[in-house]
C-alpha cells in the first residue's frame, strides 16, 4: 500500500507521566526511522523540517545517513525558540535508566546545535533556522518560548529516491522533554499528485533559511519580510508560509469548499479549535480594502450541521461558558489561548442540532475527515492558521515595549488530501479510540 498511517498514545507506555530519551513519540519515532531504513538503499537525500529539533536518537541516526553518502537537509527553529523553562529527568525506555540531571528542550537543543555549529567533518549533513517570526497585534504577551513566535510550525519530511520518493507527516514533534500524546504519522510514497510542491517547497525554504555557521544570536529576527515565490496551489497538498502571497487566506477558502461539500459527516480532531468570527484587519495587507470579520471554517461546520450534517469536534483545549463553571469545576482544561473566540464557537455549537464535542489532555493530531476524504494538518484550527498579512508594523508591544515587529503574519503550515478508503477507516476508529477513553469528556 503506497499510503501508510501509524498512532501513538499514552496508554502504550507503562507510565504516562515519563519523560523519555526516545522523545514525545518513541513508537513514532521508531516507525520514522524504520520506514527510511528499508529504503535507505534507494535514497539519495532527506529534507527534514520539524518544528522542534532535539531528539539526539533522531539526529544520530540522520549523521549516520550522511556519513554513508546520503544528503541530509535539516530545517528547525533558532535555539532561542526552544523552552528552557520546567527541566524534568529523562527516562530511556529501553533500559529504564533515568538521567542523573534534569533537563529542559533547551538544554537538548543546544546540544545538538553546539556539535553541527563547531563540527568540521560533518559531510553531507546540512543544518539550517527559519528565523521568521510572526505577530499581527502589539496585545501579545511574551512567548514561553523566545520573545515572539517562530512560523515554522510542521513537522514533516520529504525524501528522494533514486526511483520514487516518500513524504511524512506527523503531528508529533519528536521533542524529547515532551509527554507522550495521542500523536499521528502519515507516510505517502510514489502517489501522483504530491511530490512536485513539496520539492518546490523546500527548495523554497532551504533558500530562505540560514546555514547554522553563519547563524548569530543578535540576527534581527523582529523584520520579517520575504521575497515572495511562485507557487502553484495542489489538489493533494496545500502549504502556507510567509514567502507564498496570500496562502493562509487562500487556505481558508480551500477547506471551506471542502466543508460545503459533505453530504454525510465532518469529524474535526485539534489540539486547538477556536477559527470561528474572528477580525482580520486591512490596515495589515496591501491588497484588502476594509477591515472584515470571518465566519472561519468552524462556522460553516456549524451550518453544515443545521443543514443536517453530522458533526464531531475533539481537542484538547476548552474554555466553559461562564454560565456552565459551576457544571464543570471539578474537571481540569487546558484553556486556549483564544478563549473569547473559543466560547463564542462553543455558545453556538451548544444550540447546534447534529453536533457533538469531546475533550481529552493528550490529543495532539489534526485532521479533518469530510465523508471518505481526510485531511490531515500540520496546524490547528485557529484564526493564526488562516491569516496573511503582508505589511504589519508594531513599533512597540504593550508587555514588551522594548520589542518591535515589522513583516509577514502568516505561520508555516501543510495539509495533504487523502482518498484511500483504508486510511480514513485508520483515523475512524483512531476517533472512536479517543471518544471511548476514560480520560475523554464529552461536554456537547
Amino acid at each position: 500500500m503506497p499510503i501508510h498511517c501509524y498512532f501513538d498514545e499514552p496508554d502504550n507506555y507503562k507510565n504516562q507521566f515519563d519523560f523519555y530519551e526516545q522523545g514525545g513519540s518513541p513508537f513514532l519515532l521508531q516507525e520514522f526511522i524504520r520506514t527510511i531504513e528499508n529504503d535507505k538503499n534507494n535514497i539519495e537525500e532527506i529534507n527534514i523540517s520539524w518544528y522542534l529539533f532535539n531528539n539526539q536518537y533522531l539526529y544520530d541516526y540522520l549523521k549516520k545517513l550522511a556519513a554513508n553518502g546520503i544528503t541530509v537537509n535539516v530545517i528547525t527553529i533558532p535555539l532561542e525558540g526552544y523552552d528552557n523553562n520546567n527541566p524534568k529527568v529523562l527516562k530511556n525506555l529501553d533500559t529504564g535508566k533515568k538521567t542523573t540531571q534534569e533537563l529542559t528542550k533547551y538544554n537538548l537543543a543546544r546540544k545538538i546545535f553546539g556539535e553541527v555549529y563547531r563540527s568540521t567533518s560533518l559531510k553531507n549533513f546540512h543544518f539550517y533556522v527559519f528565523s521568521h517570526l510572526y505577530v499581527r497585534s502589539a496585545n501579545i504577551k511574551k512567548f514561553s518560548r523566545g520573545t515572539l513566535p517562530y512560523s515554522l510550525h510542521i513537522k514533516s519530511a520529504y525524501i528522494k529516491k533514486k526511483n520514487g520518493y516518500l513524504l511524512l507527516m506527523s503531528s508529533s514533534n519528536l521533542a524529547v522533554r515532551d509527554l507522550v500524546k495521542n500523536e499521528s504519522m502519515i507516510c505517502i510514497e510514489n502517489e501522483p499528485g504530491y511530490e512536485e510542491t513539496a520539492n518546490t517547497f523546500y527548495k523554497n525554504l532551504i533558500e530562505r533559511s540560514i546555514a547554522i555557521k553563519d547563524y548569530r544570536s543578535s540576527l534581527n529576527t523582529t523584520c520579517n519580510t520575504h521575497d515572495k515565490a511562485v507557487f502553484q496551489f495542489s489538489d493533494s497538498i496545500y502549504i502556507t508560509a510567509p514567502f507564498y502571497d496570500n496562502s493562509a487566506n487562500h487556505l481558508e477558502i480551500t477547506l471551506i469548499n471542502y466543508l460545503e461539500a459533505a453530504k454525510e459527516k465532518i469529524i474535526l480532531c485539534a489540539q486547538h479549535l477556536a477559527a470561528f468570527n474572528y477580525n482580520f484587519y486591512a490596515t495589515h495587507h496591501s491588497t484588502l480594502e476594509k477591515n472584515e470579520t470571518r465566519q472561519g471554517i468552524l462556522g460553516v461546520v456549524l451550518k453544515m450541521a443545521d443543514k443536517g450534517i453530522s458533526v464531531t469536534c475533539l481537542s484538547q483545549t476548552f474554555a466553559p461558558l461562564p454560565q456552565d463553571e459551576q457544571k464543570f469545576k471539578d474537571v481540569k482544561f487546558r484553556s486556549p489561548v483564544n478563549t473569547g473566540n473559543f466560547q463564542k464557537f462553543y455558545n453556538q455549537l451548544k444550540n447546534t442540532k447534529n453536533a457533538t464535542y469531546f475533550i481529552n489532555n493528550d490529543i495532539h493530531s489534526k485532521y479533518i475527515i469530510i465523508d471518505n476524504l481526510l485531511i490531515y494538518c500540520s496546524y490547528n484550527f485557529t484564526p493564526t492558521q488562516f491569516i496573511y498579512l503582508d505589511d504589519v508594523n508594531i513599533p512597540t508591544f504593550k508587555n514588551m515595549p522594548n520589542v518591535s515587529y515589522t513583516g509577514i503574519h502568516c505561520e508555516v503550515g501543510m495539509h495533504v488530501v487523502i482518498k484511500d478508503r483504508k486510511i480514513i477507516k485508520s483515523f475512524e476508529a483512531n476517533v472512536a479510540n479517543i471518544k471511548n477513553k476514560k480520560q475523554t469528556i464529552q461536554v456537547k
